[in-house]
């Protein structure tokens, strides 16, 4: 059961989980089990996941005892009436390759190790996710995109790069000599040459270190709830903010070579839904109190040298916050050419003007857990938001 955190000040030490051990992206060079069984000669409904004809069949048999599907002996590769034609393999095959993520109260990762080889058996685009591509004003966002993320960076592929988002079923091991079945959300740079495994590598950290400053909001309201009923809890329990967590994938194979090619990477999340919204994006949004309260969260603790912004996704049945590819903003660093521009301009707080900026804009009030962890911010009023009732605020002061 979830609790409701409460208004009074936490003081406990926060903890921060442990840091993920450093993981190597490499392109596979020896063919894989599943790239193997992507030959016209040996595809079919889920025998793309087998190598030998003998393997075909016994593989059959334990779907046909799994699923209540009926196989034609004389030809393994296709079904009896009551089960439709197999298709022509899977959309798209990958390789894990890149999976830094780890357990923790802000995390929420999927059934993905690295290593692993994954099928996607359906892909399908999702009207749903069109807000997801207002960042980078790629050609499926609104007219509106640009004027929205006016004070994003414009520089970077995690700023500028248009993304393709779909809705993807992939078939995964269960570890028991069985496959599992998973709705997920496959991101794919739009343009070939952005397809690499740097540009996937930087959202998927985007999302760790998110995940980590999630960790420690969780923690963090998990102590006001103990303190405000007396009772224990941790942060799993309370409700909070849940980022999914990405892995970095290499195409191997699948008939979708139109949407990624083999060799082109891309990023897959556990993430079941059919609809993602803004929470915090650039201040136009409709205010919610818990993202609000986790965007200031990361400023603050950060002390603004990282900006956890872009903060979207869904939210579950049990009031959590489902966040899906978060961006973090950090200072460009600085160059001499730089440096000699502000000097000569006079305008060395530039920088320090345009954070202050983004930080009014895109969190234009605060609330009570705001006032918590920065108490120099006012509060006022109560309202209920995402499933916590605290106060919140008006316009916010110094």
């Amino acid at each position: 059961m979830r609790t409701t955190p409460g208004a009074p000040r936490a003081t406990a030490t926060e903890t921060m989980p442990a840091p993920a051990p450093a993981r190597q992206a490499t392109m596979p060079k020896v063919p894989s089990l599943l790239a193997a069984c992507l030959s016209p000669g040996n595809v079919g409904e889920y025998n793309w996941l087998c190598c030998t004809q003998e393997d075909s069949k016994s593989f059959l048999k334990r779907m046909d005892e799994g699923c209540g599907a009926t196989w034609d002996n004389k030809d393994p590769r296709r079904a009896k009436k009551n089960v439709s034609p197999p298709p022509a393999g899977p959309k798209l095959a990958l390789r894990i390759s890149y999976a830094p993520g780890v357990e923790s109260a802000g995390a929420r990762l999927g059934p993905f190790s690295l290593g692993d080889d994954v099928a996607v058996t359906q892909l399908e685009p999702c009207k749903g996710y069109d807000p997801m591509t207002w960042r980078q004003g790629s050609s499926g966002s609104d007219s509106s995109s640009s004027s929205r993320s006016a004070l994003l960076p414009r520089w970077g592929e995690r700023f500028t790069a248009p993304h393709n988002f779909y809705r993807a079923r992939v078939c995964v091991s269960d570890g028991k000599n069985g496959f599992e079945e998973y709705w997920c959300l496959l991101s794919v740079a739009a343009k070939s040459s952005d397809r690499n495994i740097e540009n996937v590598q930087a959202a998927v950290d985007d999302s760790v270190t998110t995940a980590s400053y999630a960790h420690r909001f969780n923690e963090h309201t998990n102590k006001i709830h103990e303190e405000h009923s007396g009772r224990g809890g941790d942060a799993d329990s309370v409700i909070g903010i849940r980022v999914c967590i990405p892995v970095g994938c290499y195409v191997i194979g699948g008939t979708a070579s139109d949407i990624c090619s083999p060799g082109e990477a891309l990023s897959l999340s556990l993430f079941p839904f059919k609809q993602v919204q803004k929470f915090v994006f650039d201040g136009s949004e409709e205010f919610s109190e818990l993202p609000q309260a986790f965007f200031h969260y990361c400023h603050h603790l950060s002390a603004g040298r990282e900006v956890v912004t872009d903060i979207q996704g869904f939210e579950d049945e049990d009031g959590d916050l489902l966040i899906v590819d978060p961006v973090v903003v950090r200072p460009a660093a600085a160059t001499v050419g730089s440096l000699l521009g502000a000097i000569v301009s006079n305008n060395t707080s530039s920088s320090a003007n345009e954070e202050k900026l983004r930080f009014d804009t895109w969190h234009p009030r605060c609330g009570q857990l705001c006032k918590v962890f920065d108490p120099s911010r006012r509060s006022s009023q109560c309202r209920r938001a995402c499933g916590l009732s605290v106060p919140t605020c008006g316009v916010g002061g110094e």
